[in-house]
């Protein structure tokens, strides 16, 4: 089995559990209404959007130009993932307020995370492989608007669902997705020499802040890997 065929259908398995939830907080939406309900409606709704979206554009990307190999990329992609998964949601504990500053936070952070998907359509990857130089939509904001929109969401989940296990996890993903940032930076650097160019006028992952040069993370010079998100 190819892993194309097996990231597919993990990911296709995400989008089947993704329904099963949505459609649940949205019958106790409609049950019984109230703004914290309709925000997490909202929020499952959007993420279930982004997840078929993944699943989508894993099955017609386009061809990887430079294939990841290096065990970090592979040990970055699945702390990432693992740490998504795994921070727990707000409880009904926690106080109304950051309930709904969490909530509102990561129902933004969706939407932006959604239109970078469908910005970088077919050049989208889970692995650091350069398929493509997107610079449309957010990517003209920032160089890495999916990591920036993934780290938001959770943010907002942390700030609802304050815990030690959740702290845990978003560290996690914070430095899973900085080693996923120079992997994908010393590819694309290495597979378009426009690149250069792009992220010296472009923010690496905060919008309308000074650009930086590219800090690729360190890999062996015969196999750089590579991606575009």
């Amino acid at each position: 089995m190819s892993s194309r065929v097996v990231v597919v259908s993990l990911f296709a398995l995400f989008t089947v559990s993704t329904v099963r939830v949505a459609a649940g907080v949205t019958a106790d939406a409609l049950h019984e209404p109230s703004l914290d309900a309709w925000l997490v409606a909202g929020y499952w709704a959007l993420k279930l959007a982004v997840v078929a979206a993944f699943t989508y554009f894993l099955a017609v990307r386009e061809p990887s130009r430079r294939p990841a190999r290096e065990p970090v990329a592979f040990v970055a992609c699945a702390g990432a993932i693992v740490s998504v998964v795994a921070i727990a949601p707000p409880t009904e504990q926690a106080p109304t307020a950051l309930l709904l500053a969490g909530e509102g936070l990561a129902l933004a952070a969706v939407v932006w995370l959604l239109v970078s998907v469908l910005a970088l359509g077919r050049c989208f990857g889970v692995l650091p492989e350069a398929r493509g130089l997107v610079t449309r939509g957010p990517y003209r904001l920032v160089r890495h608007p999916v990591y920036l929109g993934e780290i938001a969401a959770c943010t907002g989940l942390l700030v609802g669902g304050f815990s030690a296990w959740n702290v845990g996890c978003f560290v996690v993903l914070c430095a899973a997705q900085w080693v996923r940032m120079g992997l994908e930076e010393r590819a694309l650097e290495a597979t378009f020499p426009e690149y250069a160019s792009y992220a010296a006028r472009t923010p690496r992952l905060i919008p309308w802040t000074v650009a930086t040069p590219s800090t690729a993370y360190p890999t062996t010079p015969a196999q750089p890997a590579s991606t575009s998100h």
